[in-house]
């Protein structure tokens, strides 16, 4: 990209304007690629809040309606196992996510 944006500056024959676009076509494939990048970590992010949110519901229609201590520290307990089982699940996911923005970045970050 830098190299492509210094050959824009090149051209002394051009308008500012010009080299200003030329600079933002040879940013668009690294713009892309952060784009896709990042809508991959957002879907991973997601999956994990709806998983921890899931624990949260299953919990909370468990738990009574006026817990004691002991029913809290019980299902607390129980909700950080729940919530640690998201946790180790997304990070279980992650090699295969790393694989494959490689290889779709490897044929051209596709359109967001």
């Amino acid at each position: 990209m830098h190299e492509c944006a210094a050959k824009c500056c090149y051209d002394t024959e051009s308008s500012m304007e010009n080299v200003q676009q030329c600079v933002e076509r040879c940013s668009k494939p690294v713009n892309k690629a952060q784009s896709y990048v990042q809508s991959e970590l957002e879907r991973l992010q997601n999956r994990l809040q709806r998983c921890v949110m899931d624990c949260n519901d299953q919990i909370k229609d468990k738990m009574p309606a006026n817990p004691n201590e002991d029913q809290i520290a019980k299902y607390t307990g129980e909700f950080e196992r729940c919530a640690i089982k998201c946790v180790d699940s997304s990070l279980g996911t992650l090699p295969s996510l790393f694989k494959t923005i490689k290889s779709v970045l490897a044929k051209g970050a596709p359109d967001v």
